[in-house]
């Protein structure tokens, strides 16, 4: 049978990252004088309410029981330590009564459930007593500055041995000024790695306006990026070099932004509506925000590209996945470099036959590859009609996946 294919796509986009943070408003960032090359911005500990990354948790099981614990008679008592990057004092012992559904930790690391009221917790929600999760943990990171903890919400199962993850909801933020322009800087350091430190995290960069908005790491925004200590940002690259203070009993991270002159090179980009644009695993971490047909970047082998488009309200982000056999991105002196990324987007079909059926794929398809919406409703998903000739035969629609 001959089939014609009409797509309905209700999508509306046809266009054709262990530390945190007080927000400092109007007061707190402090900038070098103007002509110099250096501008320092102090970064405070905040809390969200919402988690913007998850790490997973390094879990020892124990089957001894420890020094002092709470009467958990016959229950189902999971136990082991949990593990904090690196060295001899970055780890807490831990009980889980998944019958009761209580999670006790040992604060003070001295192997007694008992005496520390504030790391007893109630699961939130979960699904019985295999996995569960409890809300507004603060986990004490050593060292820092003033011993900061870490807010999470703490996500454990049990499939013969506890294991887990931790969302997080506090980093590092505060404001600076580069080139007139106002950024939100946060820093998203991963408490759980090996080596603790910013390049095992992530870096928040947007407009200051922006900062109050909810973000993800992994939302494709590009919000929050890869940390580096080399950035290209407004059009200008930085050395970024970052220090734990205490002013006032109050820890601080102090950001200094020191400008470099490299030498740069043309990057021709095909498609439109580009909201940001980053280069990777080059020379500098390279951020452009709504950038032109030509831009000038450092010179260098890049090795990938992410970019996230918009238009109006809507967004979409390229998919890594279809970018898996791109070889890099050079930019030289001899020739500009061509990213093929951007809009327009289109709603797209392919069709496979199987037997008497026919197995339908959408795609949101741009430059560069397949995109996905951001922010999708999904209560909405994209429709298909087909005809034969004039004819409807079938109707239907896509389901998540």
């Amino acid at each position: 049978m001959n089939a014609a294919l009409l797509v309905a796509g209700v999508l509306g986009l046809a266009f054709g990252a262990g530390l945190s943070i007080r927000a400092q408003e109007a007061t707190g960032e402090v900038n070098s004088p103007a002509g110099q090359s250096v501008v320092t911005s102090y970064l405070d500990y905040k809390e969200v309410s919402y988690s913007f990354i998850n790490w997973s948790l390094q879990i020892s099981k124990r089957s001894a029981t420890f020094n002092k614990e709470p009467a958990f008679g016959r229950d189902n008592v999971a136990r082991g330590t949990i593990k904090f990057g690196g060295g001899t004092n970055s780890e807490m012992a831990f009980a889980w009564d998944r019958t009761a559904r209580k999670l006790y930790l040992d604060l003070n690391r001295n192997l007694d459930l008992t005496d520390d009221p504030a790391g007893v917790f109630l699961c939130q929600q979960g699904a019985g007593d295999f996995l569960q999760t409890f809300a507004n943990v603060h986990l004490p990171f050593r060292p820092t500055p003033d011993d900061h903890p870490v807010l999470v919400d703490l996500n454990l199962y049990n499939y013969g041995s506890p294991n887990g993850s931790a969302a997080v909801r506090s980093f590092w933020q505060g404001k600076v000024t580069l080139q007139g322009e106002e950024w939100q800087v946060g820093l998203l350091e991963n408490p759980f790695a090996q080596r603790p430190s910013s390049e095992s995290g992530n870096l928040l960069l947007r407009p200051w306006t922006e900062r109050n908005r909810a973000y993800s790491v992994y939302a494709g925004s590009l919000d929050a990026v890869p940390f580096s200590r080399k950035l290209f940002l407004g059009g200008r690259a930085y050395q970024l070099q970052y220090t734990n203070e205490v002013q006032d009993g109050s820890a601080k991270v102090r950001v200094q932004f020191t400008e470099e002159q490299p030498k740069l090179g043309d990057l021709n980009i095909t498609g439109d509506f580009v909201r940001r644009l980053t280069l990777e695993g080059g020379p500098y971490l390279v951020v452009l925000d709504k950038p032109g047909k030509t831009v000038k970047v450092p010179l260098g082998q890049y090795h990938s590209a992410k970019v996230c488009v918009q238009k109006g309200d809507v967004q979409a982000s390229l998919d890594a996945r279809t970018r898996a056999a791109e070889r890099g991105i050079a930019v030289s002196e001899k020739a500009p470099a061509v990213l093929k990324v951007g809009g327009p987007l289109t709603n797209s079909v392919s069709i496979n036959r199987k037997g008497r059926k026919l197995s339908l794929n959408y795609q949101l398809v741009g430059a560069g590859g397949a995109y996905q919406m951001l922010n999708q409703d999904r209560s909405h998903p994209p429709e298909f009609a087909v005809y034969q000739g004039d004819k409807k035969v079938a109707s239907g629609k896509f389901e998540f996946g």
